[in-house]
């Protein structure tokens, strides 16, 4: 009999995991400024008419608290031999808080910071009582990250190299850090009307999503509902749909929909609400994989400065 859940729960949990780490954690607190005006837009934000982002140089001591929550609800069914060998619920949800301070800058891009995990919890199949919501290695811990070209170096506080565990953790949630965020050049480079609807390019889509290996992003739409003040600053309030589609040999599809804030004066994202369906069909030597499911996946970022 084939295992119930080891095919379709390791490639949703993959694309929910790319989701987090690409979609919400490329924030402005760790990215270069690649445009900087006075803050002359505010007018045109409050009568709903025209609105254009700006964005603050990166500094030294500048901190963001990430609170990152995820959930999948999967239904599988699996079949053999044109009999139902399992069917079954299962479910997956990942809660996580982070830390990032930025400890160093070159040519207005972060390249070096300390990241600390208060809160990293993983409820899933592969625990010994799937129910149970365990800690992962990287809780209560910090981190030193730095951007050396294309390659993350990671250590401990004390610069030690950390275990395999913490080290895929914290490579998985901060691939992005200190590199250029495509949506936040793409939303620098216009202004925006407010009900006006935007087909974010595949291309960007791509790259912020982290698909490239499960299959590819076919629509991203971003519609500017209003303006409106969050936590006592101006912010841009989009509806978001998302549609990407698997490879051939992964026939996953995933559709969600959902709210993106995102400050005016910074770009910076602050609040992201993504929920809808994925499912999975497949055949492997004989056996029916089906799943479906529901994925929410909920990011708050608040940021300032070291005290």
């Amino acid at each position: 009999m084939p295992q119930p859940t080891a095919k379709t729960m390791s490639v949703l949990s993959l694309v929910a995991a790319s989701l987090v780490s690409h979609a919400i954690a490329e924030q402005a607190a760790v990215q270069p400024a690649t445009h900087t005006t006075p803050l002359a837009a505010n007018s045109a934000a409050a009568t709903g008419e025209l609105i254009k982002f700006l964005q603050q140089p990166t500094t030294v001591g500048e901190r963001v608290v990430q609170r990152v929550g995820m959930e999948l609800n999967i239904h599988t069914v699996i079949k053999q031999a044109g009999q139902v060998a399992h069917d079954g619920n299962t479910a997956l949800r990942r809660r996580q808080e982070r830390e990032i301070e930025v400890l160093e800058v070159v040519a207005s891009r972060a390249r070096k910071a300390k990241v600390s995990y208060p809160l990293s919890r993983l409820m899933s199949p592969e625990n010994s009582d799937p129910a149970d919501e365990v800690a992962q290695a990287v809780e209560g811990n910090s981190y030193i990250i730095t951007r050396n070209g294309e390659q993350l170096l990671i250590t401990d506080s004390k610069g030690a190299i950390p275990t395999r565990g913490e080290f895929e953790i914290v490579a998985n949630t901060m691939e992005t850090f200190g590199q250029p965020n495509p949506l936040t050049e793409y939303l620098l480079a216009r202004e925006i009307r407010v009900g006006e609807l935007l087909q974010v390019p595949t291309n960007i889509a791509q790259k912020m999503m982290g698909f490239d290996s499960l299959g590819e992003v076919e629509k991203f739409e971003l519609h500017l509902l209003e303006v409106k003040d969050v936590n006592g600053k101006p912010c841009a309030v989009f509806a978001a749909t998302i549609v990407a589609l698997g490879k051939p040999d992964n026939p996953l599809q995933v559709q969600t929909q959902g709210t993106v804030v995102v400050e005016l004066a910074t770009c910076r994202t602050v609040e992201a609400t993504l929920t809808g369906p994925l499912s999975l069909q497949s055949t492997d030597q004989g056996v029916e994989y089906s799943a479906t499911g529901e994925m929410l996946l909920a990011v708050r970022s608040q940021y300032g400065t070291k005290k």
